[in-house]
């Protein structure tokens, strides 16, 4: 009687010590070699998709994109005073959250939202996109941009930004 307690009392030790048994982190941190925080500094070339046809609208020099962490902790990528093809200024637009992943030559980014945009008054609830890489320790950034901007209910502008920049 006395070793049947025994090796129940063992046995449920033993179950106890599997139960609460910790595996550790199963997941590895991902340490990237390039931090992609920061101001860049490039040109950005736009084509408008009008009615199925891409049309090459505008080329701006010096335009500043940033990369920063926002209060939620999560990285957003802010294009600074974005112009459309008439020359109107639809002022800053944010695509949150921002991931970042490790690739081969530096970090990958993807993000895609919906963002409200301004054309004096009047706002839009555009579809944001941002795809592209930072490489190499002076972080040149190349990315895709993609913005469908609703005008009216029966017409969506298309327009596909190719971003090349320096981090400053």
């Amino acid at each position: 009687m006395k070793k049947n307690y025994l090796f129940y009392l063992a046995s449920i030790m033993i179950c106890a010590c599997m139960i609460f048994a910790s595996c550790g982190d199963d997941e590895d941190e991902v340490t990237l070699d390039i931090n992609p925080i920061g101001v860049y500094t490039g040109t950005t070339y736009t084509n408008l998709n009008s009615r199925g046809t891409d049309i090459s609208i505008d080329t701006t020099y010096n335009q500043p994109i940033t990369i920063r962490e926002n209060t939620q902790g999560q990285l957003e990528l802010i294009y600074h005073n974005w112009t459309d093809h008439q020359s109107v200024n639809y002022g800053d637009f944010t695509i949150v959250p921002l991931t970042v992943t490790k690739n081969a030559n530096g970090v990958a980014l993807f993000g895609e939202c919906t963002d409200s945009l301004y054309k004096g008054e009047r706002g839009f609830l555009a579809t944001l996109s941002a795809e592209g890489t930072i490489i190499g320790e002076e972080k040149t950034a190349a990315l895709k941009l993609k913005i469908d901007l609703p005008v009216s209910p029966a017409m969506t502008l298309k327009f596909a930004l190719t971003y090349n920049g320096i981090a400053q």
